[in-house]
């Protein structure tokens, strides 16, 4: 009796050690390194004429007005630079700020919504347009937000 007693035991243990096992893992992540936004050149729109219409800026920089607007003088187009974590993909966007004394300034950003941080740095072109309704005479600075995300 005591042998067999003995071979239940062991067949209980070794049924129960079959039931249970443990396992170590990893986990893992890519830490990013925080972007820093600068803008390298401000938009500048020049001189315009106080009529109402709409001076739209294209790629590089040239004027169109339409609506009767004149759009004449020096004008450059913005320009961030975005550093960040190397081979990274960034979503691009731009937020128009509030009109300044009728003067509406829409944002665009000139190219795609998205950048490649190539050896850790993307430049970004800013280009737009300004609308004038009942506006008044003189120099205007018209706040907007331009934002970067990581993929």
């Amino acid at each position: 009796m005591k042998k067999l007693l003995l071979t239940l035991t062991t067949a209980s243990l070794l049924s129960t050690a079959a039931m249970a096992d443990d396992l170590a893992s990893t986990a893992n992540v890519n830490v990013l390194a925080a972007l820093t936004l600068a803008e390298t050149t401000q938009i500048d729109f020049g001189t315009i004429g106080i009529e109402d219409g709409t001076c739209t800026m294209a790629s590089g920089g040239a004027l169109t007005g339409s609506g009767g607007q004149t759009c004449s003088g020096t004008q450059t187009p913005g320009l961030f630079t975005i550093t960040g974590t190397a081979g990274q993909v960034l979503d691009l966007s731009v937020t128009a700020g509030a009109a300044v004394d009728g003067v509406t300034f829409t944002p665009v950003i000139d190219g795609a919504a998205t950048a490649t941080l190539t050896g850790g740095t993307a430049t970004v072109d800013m280009i737009g347009s300004l609308a004038l309704s009942s506006a008044t005479a003189g120099v205007k600075t018209i706040s907007y937000t331009f934002t970067a995300n990581y993929q």
